[in-house]
């Protein structure tokens, strides 16, 4: 027909309202071959009869449906068309399971429904959001009714598996915005692993489903939609089908970018919607994470310059509409990082349509209004145009033509009159949506860091091992190129960090074990880039404990239990810890209950104390409270009708507990068995480790004597047996609960203050002192920390001696030196606190570092440096100097206290 003069020439008062008159009227000769009364036909179409040519000569593939099946012509025009609100609801609603193996039917539906389509949006009848979302509604209602029929053909011929399957839509399905010939983006999965029988897993049940529906869709004849599969994990070389639990655990730990921004328009589509629900619960943290790291914009801009360079190129960079320069995918890439950057919080930003998801930016003012205007104008328009150019024969293409009259076709379908009008239109369109791109991307450089020197660590060679380890992970662990891009920005931070503990070979090989068994290592490094601070915590906990990063490392997750939500720096009180042990919300059993719950606290004690959140006394009073809150708990349990009362001595009594210490107790009553089971519970070692050891050996007669003494005999053997540092040690002697407290407390005050009369007091101290300083071994005496000379015991013996001479009680050591300073005692007390905090820094560090008692300074060079960083000091030489110095101002002044000398 094309070169020959038509004969039906275009009617004189449709001929202003054509994009294309010369070919018109070969369009108008076809039509004849339906509607012999052509003229009486178009007249009767009113002012659908421009619109109709203007489809038809637009879209040879609609002339080719319409003369295929001549009923279609009168159908466009029909009211049925008209009523589209109602055409798009029934499209929404599935047709259930078809007898239909070709699915003939639905192949004829889905062709009308697209030339429907056509017709309302050329005709100006729908708009963009219209437009798509019925597009949308065609493909759901093909994909719910194949699924529904390979599942029923499935069940018929295998059975019913004991768990759902899935079909999310994904991409502009799942954002209700489809192109007229779009692919439709699949991805299948299934709840749980298991078997239909022993021979047939459910893995590949719903392989064969997946399979049969892929099969449905590619079947040659009218097509339906071309599914693609490739956002599916792995991609193409990725399982067709996964369980849930498989989809999790491959977004948590290999997820990349792309993806999560892909997952933002992840829309449950049909199958079982628990299912559904379910996923969309689980994958919520991975598609809209709480900490995103800084990286996130630097990922965006590599992504799309990837796409020009390697999918677009230079010569259809301006023509692409879709992946070109200003094109759809700027846009979208730019509305769905400020998704991610703030949708945890906002869950208003949470939608899949863009066009809903720009309005809700604007309405937060995360974007001005000007900028959303001009990229909503923007999005509108080239999609208008990728619609234009899909439709001419339903093939998936995004490119303008280069030819002169394919440019004036698009220019007039779009109401231009000319191509270079809408040229620029486009130039000005897509101008504005890259330079909102770049804004958002503003100082976004992808710089390598500076290389950091690895001279501080003992072994360099090792170091670079254990840092390669980090990046690339070991054999048996998938480290993604996203994983291995974290890391390459974390490493500088990390490497900053170890420069300044005291032990950087150890703590990175303890730091790269806990990421191994950590598992998921992307959203580690991300949590980490996101939280610096967490960063420090691990290196500092990892430099300062062996034994506490032992238990990290065999839960890492217990850092974020500790650290989710929580100010590190705020204390809790004894009743906190109560009502917390009362709590057990997942019924474990109360022995290992208080266990775990201890572990807990005291890690999360050790990280205040590395980070610097808390003074020694906050420390100390929140170890007491703890052991005290734990010993309670325990006493419940196994004595709960106990007439015991519990005596705290010690460092327990004191409220001065730190690292690796025992509770210091003595028990009155009655109740044996209760004080045996209680003993029991308490020292009895776990998987969790122990509660808190108890050391009952300051009872009377120590370890020869009975464990529980009656209230009588205590007070007997104190009035008749006793020696002096038994009753020294009722200085810090603390009743914590029991039915004879009042009374126990009463007869202690009262030993205690008439003890603080004696007049060979001094002596008999002073005498004691000199014993234990005596008994350590030749040259060994500066080492010991506790027992040697001017040590601790040395602070607690004069401090103790000055408060019963004062008749001042006072368990707690500082305290009681802040008193003694109000009585006189102002310099001697100023250089014994100075000289108790230094100490207990000290004692403090070598404990924490395998959680057990520790009161020798180490010998070696090198263990001295490293007790010296971790107590703020320079170097060995400075931690030597330093406690050389207190150490003889302390012995220097319990001999004249004392009047002792040696």
């Amino acid at each position: 027909m094309e070169g020959s003069r038509p004969l039906h020439p275009v009617p004189a008062a449709l001929e202003a309202l054509l994009w294309d008159r010369e070919e018109a009227g070969p369009v108008l000769d076809a039509l004849a071959l339906i509607e012999p009364d052509l003229k009486g036909f178009l007249d009767g179409c009113g002012a659908s009869a421009a619109a109709l040519i203007n489809l038809l000569t637009f879209s040879p593939g609609s002339l080719e449906k319409v003369r295929r099946r001549p009923e279609l012509l009168r159908w466009l025009v029909s009211d049925d068309v008209r009523a589209s609100k109602q055409r798009l609801q029934n499209a929404r609603d599935p047709w259930g399971v078809v007898d239909d193996p070709h699915f003939n039917r639905l192949r004829e539906w889905k062709s009308d429904e697209l030339l429907r389509i056509a017709f309302r949006d050329l005709g100006g009848q729908a708009d963009l959001v219209e437009t798509t979302a019925d597009l949308t509604a065609v493909a759901e209602r093909c994909v719910h009714v194949a699924l529904a029929s390979v599942l029923a053909h499935a069940q018929r011929r295998w059975g019913r598996p004991q768990t759902g399957f899935a079909t999310l839509a994904m991409g502009k399905f799942g954002g209700e915005e489809l192109n007229y010939s779009s692919d439709i983006d699949l991805i299948f999965f299934y709840g749980e692993d298991g078997f239909i029988n022993p021979k047939f897993s459910h893995h590949e049940y719903f392989a064969r489903v997946a399979e049969r529906i892929v099969e449905i869709f590619s079947a040659r004849g009218l097509p339906l939609f071309r599914i693609d599969l490739r956002l599916r994990p792995e991609g193409s070389v990725g399982p067709l089908v996964r369980s849930l639990a498989s989809m999790e655990y491959y977004y948590s730990g290999y997820g990349e970018t792309w993806e999560r921004l892909a997952l933002i328009k992840a829309r449950g589509l049909c199958g079982d919607r628990e299912l559904l629900y379910e996923f969309n619960q689980r994958l919520q943290p991975f598609i809209f994470p709480r900490l995103v790291s800084s990286d996130l914009l630097d990922e965006v801009a590599e992504l799309k310059l990837r796409i020009e360079r390697d999918l677009v190129g230079k010569e259809d960079l301006h023509r692409n509409v879709k992946l070109g320069f200003g094109g759809i995918r700027e846009i979208e890439f730019t509305v769905q990082a400020l998704q991610l950057l703030h949708g945890a919080r906002q869950p208003f930003l949470q939608g899949r349509n863009t066009l809903k998801t720009l309005l809700a930016l604007e309405q937060l003012a995360l974007m001005p209004p000007e900028a959303v205007r001009a990229l909503r104008d923007a999005y509108v328009f080239l999609r208008t145009v990728e619609h234009r150019l899909q439709m001419v024969r339903e093939q998936q293409t995004h490119t303008l033509p280069t030819d002169p009259t394919g440019q004036r076709r698009i220019a007039r379908s779009m109401g231009f009159t000319s191509a270079d009008g809408f040229l620029a239109e486009l130039a000005r369109h897509t101008a504005a949506v890259r330079a909102n791109f770049e804004q958002l991307l503003q100082g976004r450089a992808n710089l390598a860091p500076p290389p950091i020197a690895l001279d501080f660590f003992r072994s360099r060679e090792a170091a670079e091992r254990a840092l390669d380890a980090l990046q690339r992970g070991s054999s048996t662990v998938h480290v993604s190129a996203r994983n291995k891009r974290l890391y390459r920005k974390l490493e500088p931070q990390l490497l900053g960090w170890l420069a300044r503990v005291a032990d950087p070979d150890t703590t990175l090989t303890r730091f790269v074990r806990f990421v191994d068994a950590y598992g998921i290592r992307g959203a580690l490094f991300e949590t980490i880039l996101a939280n610096p601070r967490l960063l420090e915590l691990l290196v500092r906990l990892f430099d300062a404990s062996a034994s506490f990063s032992e238990i990290v490392i065999r839960r890492p997750h217990l850092i974020e239990e500790i650290a989710r939500g929580r100010d590190l720096s705020a204390p809790l009180s004894g009743a906190d810890f109560r009502a917390a042990l009362k709590q057990n919300d997942e019924g474990v059993d109360p022995a290992e209950w208080v266990r775990i719950y201890r572990r807990a606290e005291v890690t999360r004690l050790l990280l205040k104390d590395v980070l610097g959140l808390a003074t020694l006394e906050d420390l100390q009073q929140e170890m007491t409270d703890l052991a005290e809150a734990c010993l309670e708990f325990c006493a419940r349990l196994t004595g709960p009708d106990s007439d015991l009362t519990i005596l705290a001595l010690g460092k327990f009594g004191g409220r001065e507990l730190l690292y690796g210490a025992d509770l210091d107790v003595i028990f009155v009553g009655s109740d044996l068995l209760s004080a045996e089971k209680l003993i029991q519970t308490m020292n009895a070692k776990t998987q969790e480790g122990r509660v808190f050891a108890l050391d009952t050996r300051l009872r009377p007669e120590g370890e020869s004597g009975v464990l529980v003494n009656g209230l009588d005999q205590y007070r007997m053997y104190f009035q008749n047996r006793a020696q002096l540092w038994e009753v020294q040690a009722l200085t810090k002697a603390r009743t914590l609960w029991g039915p004879v407290s009042g009374a126990l407390s009463g007869f202690i005050a009262g030993a205690w203050a008439e003890a603080g009369k004696r007049p060979d007091l001094q002596t008999k101290v002073g005498e004691m002192y000199l014993r234990v300083v005596e008994q350590r071994e030749k040259g060994a005496d500066f080492f010991h920390l506790k027992t040697g000379r001017g040590g601790l015991m040395a602070i607690e013996f004069v401090t103790q001696y000055l408060q019963m001479r004062a008749g001042l009680p006072e368990v707690n050591t500082l305290q009681a030196l802040r008193k003694l300073g109000d009585r006189g005692w102002g310099p001697e007390a100023g250089l014994l606190g100075d000289a108790y905090r230094f100490y207990r820094r000290l004692e403090g560090a070598l404990r924490r570092l395998q959680n057990s008692s520790a009161s020798q300074l180490p010998r070696s060079a090198e263990e001295q440096r490293q007790l010296a960083i971790r107590v703020g000091l320079e170097n060995e030489k400075a931690l030597v100097a330093r406690y050389t110095a207190e150490k003889a101002a302390v012995h220097r002044l319990v001999g004249e206290v004392l009047g002792v000398r040696g």
